[in-house]
């Protein structure tokens, strides 16, 4: 028997004892190190984005192999792995792909779970399963508390992934909280002008601190009119909103620029209201969702030290104290939870 933090309903997670599961045989069995929380995580737990409970939240998080199914190779024991969160039918090297997996789009698999998030039990947990296709081994240069950050990189690099950047755009990051704060870091990393927009001073501090060049207190009487006033009235190039909430989008609309860019990384469940249509149609401005991306490029970005997340975690938790770990999280950077009970 092993123990889960199983979300029973919203706001409530009681400990429970499972059996071990039956590996499929391409799948692999990872007893979990360390798990962080994320803004997805608060989302579920509130309600606010609504899944089919009980489920165990946790998609961020490393560990090491403890098993492995028939068809997986046994020197996969004993390492230290991360997961991507689509369990797709790539991950499970399955011979009749869907049609998203047989065009190369697995984190849009029709036939996938996600993990920690749709019908499939996450990382809150002493052990995770997870298909072979999905693991990822970490290398001696990322520590295990440094591995939980390669899901939450990945989905940083991804903002750019698939919306062309050029050195020198003017990039508006609304929200710099624990994902924000990695698109900083990316966005610098590209050569771009990056601007940071939060209410909370301390998080401001955070953005300059990993690469914003300049701060926007969200709180001022107007700061569209000082992001049109540092653009030179025109607005910027693109607007990250990765705020958590449904007003993002409004307030990225009113500072990107004709045929700027605004890009999502906002999960927060909750439907947004009053969009203006026509000024997206008139200003011609492309929306852009972004969500999952390439660990192979933030195990890189980890590895060579381009970025250092340990300043970030906040708080430690251990595995029977997740509810509250949640609920820290509300407040915190990046609240931790480790394999104790």
């Amino acid at each position: 028997m092993y123990q889960v933090a199983a979300l029973i309903s919203p706001g409530k997670i009681v400990l429970q004892s499972r059996s071990y599961p039956d590996l499929g045989d391409n799948e692999v069995l990872v007893r979990m190190a360390w798990a962080g929380v994320c803004g997805t995580d608060l989302a579920i737990f509130s309600g606010h984005y609504q899944v089919a409970l009980p489920l165990v939240l946790g998609h961020e998080f490393s560990g090491r192999v403890e098993d492995v199914g028939s068809r997986v190779s046994r020197k996969l024991l004993g390492k230290l792995v991360t997961a991507e969160i689509n369990n797709s039918c790539l991950a499970y090297r399955s011979l009749d792909p869907c049609p998203a997996c047989a065009r190369g789009l697995p984190t849009h698999c029709a036939k996938r779970t996600t993990l920690g998030i749709w019908h499939w039990d996450g990382a809150f947990a002493e052990f995770i399963r997870v298909p072979v296709g999905n693991i990822h081994i970490l290398p001696p240069e990322i520590s295990p508390k440094e591995g939980i950050f390669v899901e939450p990189l990945a989905a940083a690099i991804q903002t750019f992934e698939l919306t062309k950047i050029n050195p020198g755009d003017t990039v508006v990051i609304l929200g710099i909280g624990r994902l924000g704060t990695l698109i900083c870091a990316v966005a610098n990393a590209q050569g771009v002008r990056t601007i940071a927009v939060s209410r909370s001073r301390d998080k401001l501090e955070r953005g300059k601190r990993y690469g914003a060049g300049e701060v926007i207190d969200s709180s001022i009487p107007d700061p569209i009119a000082r992001v049109k006033e540092i653009t030179s009235g025109l607005g910027a190039d693109i607007v990250v909103d990765a705020t958590g909430s449904p007003q993002g989008l409004e307030l990225a609309l009113n500072m990107v620029r004709p045929r700027g860019v605004i890009i999502l990384k906002t999960t927060s469940g909750v439907l947004a209201q009053g969009l203006d249509v026509t000024r997206i149609a008139v200003d011609e401005i492309r929306i852009q969702g972004s969500r999952c991306g390439p660990f192979d490029k933030a195990i890189a970005m980890l590895k060579d030290k381009k970025i250092d997340v340990e300043p970030l975690i906040s708080a430690v938790y251990p595995l029977r104290q997740t509810e509250q770990a949640i609920r820290a999280a509300a407040r915190e950077s990046k609240v931790l939870i480790e394999n104790r009970l």
